[in-house]
C-alpha cells in the first residue's frame, strides 16, 4: 500500500492552536510542537515502532496534567487529536500498490 503524509488534519490543527493561543489562552500555543510531532511520526497501522515519539509525549502529556492543567491539556490534546486525525486521513487516502 502506497501511503502519503497528512496534510489536512496537521494544517487546520496548527491554525486552531494558533487562533486559540490569539484569542483564547497563550498556553494552547504548547500544542504546536506537540501537532507537529504528532504528524510525524504516525503510520496509517499505528504502530509503536514508529509511534513512539508521539505515544511518549502522550505520556508526558498526562504527567505534565497532574502538575499545570493548562498546559498538560494543550499538549495531551495536541498530540492525541494530530496523531489520530492524521492515522485517519493517512488510511483514507492511501492507495494500493500496483506491481
Amino acid at each position: 500500500m502506497m501511503v502519503r503524509r497528512a496534510r489536512f488534519v496537521p494544517a487546520c490543527l496548527l491554525i486552531g492552536a494558533v487562533v486559540l493561543g490569539v484569542f483564547s489562552s497563550p498556553w494552547c500555543l504548547l500544542s504546536i510542537p506537540a501537532v507537529a510531532i504528532g504528524a510525524a511520526f504516525t503510520a496509517p497501522n499505528l504502530n509503536l515502532v514508529n509511534g513512539l515519539p508521539s505515544y511518549l509525549l502522550m505520556l508526558a502529556g498526562f504527567i505534565l496534567f497532574q502538575f499545570h492543567e493548562p498546559s498538560g491539556g494543550a499538549v495531551l490534546a495536541g498530540v492525541v487529536s494530530s496523531f489520530y486525525g492524521s492515522a485517519i486521513e493517512m488510511r483514507i487516502l492511501a492507495k494500493p500498490w500496483r506491481e
